[in-house]
């Protein structure tokens, strides 16, 4: 039984971005091994997309040709403790600041929220990784984990989750 959707759901994202994807977890555009992987699985790097997303506040439609993980994967796939199902809850909630998303009738809406943030966020890596020469990508990473701790710390005052409305 899933903990956090009342079934096993579909969440989708961009296949245009399989060669971020692909660095992500150390590898070339084709997906063979070429560098230090700072993910595993494609659940991880989709979370950091929509991070960045939201982050950066850039959304789009995933469009036609997607790449499909199952909900079900993402509750099986850990953050220290916590699953990474959360965070697809976690960034629309951000986002929108309105906690009627929790409502299990929001489940689909709450997922396509997710996936447009998903898509944003790689888009947006798509621009910054072009500007780079780091094939790793390890420049732009950077960066952006320092970005989302700025959000996270209030600096930029982008994520303020006391005010999420009740």
């Amino acid at each position: 039984m899933s903990e956090y959707f009342s079934s096993t759901k579909s969440m989708y994202w961009p296949t245009e971005f399989i060669d971020i994807a692909h660095m992500l977890k150390g590898a070339d555009p084709n997906g063979n091994p070429s560098h230090a992987a700072m993910y595993k699985f494609n659940t991880g790097v989709v979370v950091l997309a929509a991070i960045i997303g939201l982050i950066h506040d850039r959304k789009r439609e995933v469009g036609s040709q997607k790449q499909e993980i199952s909900t079900e994967t993402f509750e099986s796939h850990k953050f220290g403790n916590c699953s990474l199902a959360a965070y697809i809850y976690l960034v629309p909630l951000l986002a929108l600041q309105d906690i009627e998303l929790l409502r299990s009738e929001n489940e689909e809406e709450v997922i396509r929220i997710f996936e447009k943030y998903v898509a944003g966020g790689f888009e947006y890596l798509r621009g910054a990784l072009s500007q780079s020469s780091d094939i790793t990508g390890q420049t732009v990473l950077n960066q952006e984990v320092k970005n989302v701790f700025a959000a996270i710390d209030g600096d930029e005052g982008m994520i303020d989750i006391m005010s999420i409305k009740a």
